[in-house]
C-alpha cells in the first residue's frame, strides 16, 4: 500500500500540470523580463535532457515569436552538451541563423532569461496541439539551419555507404525510452523491417541506427534480403543508462545525435520507434514517409511522434475503409 502511494506521489511530481504549477513564478518574471526587450526574445537554455528535447524548447520559442512578432535570440549552454563553464554555446556550434540581426542596429540592452526545464516557459500546454510536421519544419527554416560542417559531414557519410532515396532508415530507441513509450520486441522491429521492405522494392539498402549495440549486432545479423549499413556513432549507451548520461563528452555526442538525425532525414523511407531523435528526421525533411511501430504513452505523447502515430491512424484507417467499400461493391456487382 505504502510503496502504492509513493509511486502515485512520483508519478505527480513527474507530471506535466505539477511542474507547470510549480513554475509559475520563475515563469512570471521571464515574461515580464524579456518584455522589457522590446522586440526581442532572449533565452539561454541550460536544459539536462536530451539533444532533440532541447529542440523542442527552440521550436516552442520560435512559434511564441511567431505569434507575438518577436525576433528570437536562442543560445544553449552548459547542459549535457556544453563545458561545465557554460561559455560555449553549443546550439550556435551546430545551427545556424537564417536571419542574423546586427548588433548595431540594437540600440538597446538585451536581457538573456535562463531557462532549465520547459515549464519555464510554459509553451508546451500554450503549443503542443498546434503543432504540424510541415508547418514545424517551415517555421524551424525559417529560422535556423544545420551547421555548413554538420552538412558536410553528413554528406560524405551518406556518399560513403551509399545513402539515399532507395535507402530504408530503421531506428531503434532503447534504454529508458520504455517509460515513455509502449516497448517493442527486437524480432517485432525487424519483422516490420522485413515488412516494408516487402511493400517497397526500390528500397535497396538499410542503414540502421539505436543507442544499443546488442541491438545493432542482432539486426546485423537478421536474414534481410537487403545490405544493412550501420550509423558511424562512436558514442552508444552503457548498460540501461542512456547515451547523454553515460558521461561522454557533450560537443561529442551531440553531434552524434544531430548527424544521425540527419542521415535518417537523407533515406528514402523511415521505421521507427518512439524517439525524439528520428522523429525530427521528419523535420529536416517533411517528405520522408515514416512507419512509427508503437505509439509513445499516453502521459508522454508528445510532438512530433505524436503527429506521425495521429497521422499514420488515420492513413490506416482510411485504407481499410477503401477495403471494405471495394468488398461491398464488389458483393453488390455479383448480387446484380
Amino acid at each position: 500500500m505504502l510503496r502504492k502511494v509513493f509511486d502515485r506521489a512520483k508519478q505527480i511530481r513527474r507530471s506535466e500540470g505539477f511542474k507547470h504549477s510549480v513554475a509559475m513564478p520563475r515563469r512570471i518574471s521571464l515574461h515580464a523580463t524579456q518584455r522589457l526587450n522590446r522586440g526581442i526574445f532572449s533565452i539561454e537554455i541550460r536544459e539536462n535532457s536530451g539533444f532533440f528535447s532541447v529542440m523542442q524548447m527552440v521550436l516552442f520559442i520560435l512559434m511564441y515569436c511567431e505569434e507575438k512578432c518577436l525576433t528570437p535570440c536562442i543560445s544553449a549552454r552548459g547542459g549535457l552538451y556544453g563545458d561545465a563553464e557554460g561559455k560555449l554555446d553549443w546550439f550556435s556550434a551546430f545551427f545556424e541563423s537564417v536571419h542574423t540581426t546586427s548588433e548595431a542596429a540594437i540600440t538597446h540592452k538585451v536581457r538573456t532569461s535562463t531557462v532549465r526545464d520547459l515549464v519555464q516557459l510554459g509553451f508546451r500546454q500554450r503549443y503542443e496541439s498546434q503543432l504540424r510536421l510541415r508547418s514545424a519544419s517551415e517555421l524551424f527554416f525559417a529560422h535556423y539551419r544545420p551547421a555548413a560542417h554538420i552538412c558536410e559531414e553528413v554528406d560524405a557519410i551518406c556518399q560513403k555507404l551509399g545513402l539515399g532515396p532507395s535507402t530504408l532508415g530503421a531506428h531503434f530507441r532503447g534504454t529508458d525510452k520504455a517509460q515513455e513509450a509502449v516497448p517493442v520486441s527486437w524480432g517485432s522491429f525487424c519483422r516490420q523491417v522485413d515488412a516494408t521492405l516487402a511493400e517497397n522494392p526500390h528500397l535497396t539498402n538499410i542503414f540502421v541506427s539505436s543507442d544499443e549495440r546488442a541491438f545493432i549486432d542482432y539486426f546485423v545479423a537478421w536474414p534481410f534480403s537487403r545490405p544493412v549499413r550501420v550509423a558511424p556513432a562512436k558514442h552508444l549507451a552503457s548498460g540501461n543508462t542512456p547515451v547523454h548520461f553515460s558521461g561522454y563528452p557533450g560537443l561529442e555526442i551531440g553531434r552524434e545525435a544531430l548527424v544521425s538525425c540527419l542521415l535518417l532525414a537523407n533515406c528514402g523511407f523511415l521505421v521507427k520507434t518512439p524517439s525524439y531523435l528520428s522523429a525530427w528526421s521528419k523535420i529536416f525533411n517533411p517528405s520522408l514517409p515514416v512507419k512509427l511501430v508503437s505509439p509513445p504513452r499516453p502521459d508522454a505523447f508528445w510532438f512530433p511522434d505524436s503527429r506521425l502515430w495521429i497521422e499514420q491512424a488515420a492513413r490506416e484507417a482510411a485504407k481499410a475503409a477503401q477495403a471494405a467499400q471495394a468488398v461491398q461493391a464488389s458483393k453488390a456487382a455479383k448480387a446484380a
